[in-house]
């Protein structure tokens, strides 16, 4: 265990030591609790986010598959495009 220094409004000082006073557990025991719980949640919230950006992903990818895949260089072939976009402007001139 670390211990550290709360500062609390008069409120949620009051709320807590009578949470701690009912279920007859000191406040650290309380503010332990609290944050386990809210980790957990914190915790879960994040795993859920990760499935869904997940499954979204699946749908796209799903969507998408009907298309192919592309085999080409795309960047080399607009190079190759500014290229020959170049040589014909400089045939121009010359």
């Amino acid at each position: 265990m670390k211990r550290s220094q709360l500062i609390l409004d008069e409120d949620n000082d009051r709320r807590l030591r009578e949470m701690a006073y009912r279920q007859g557990k000191s406040i650290s025991e309380i503010v332990r609790q609290i944050l386990d719980e809210y980790f957990s949640e914190l915790e879960r919230k994040e795993r859920e986010q990760s499935v869904q950006a997940l499954r979204k992903l699946d749908q796209i990818r799903e969507s998408t598959a009907k298309f192919g895949v592309y085999e080409g260089d795309p960047v080399n072939e607009a190079r190759q495009e500014r290229d020959a976009e170049i040589e014909d402007v400089w045939r121009q001139w010359s």
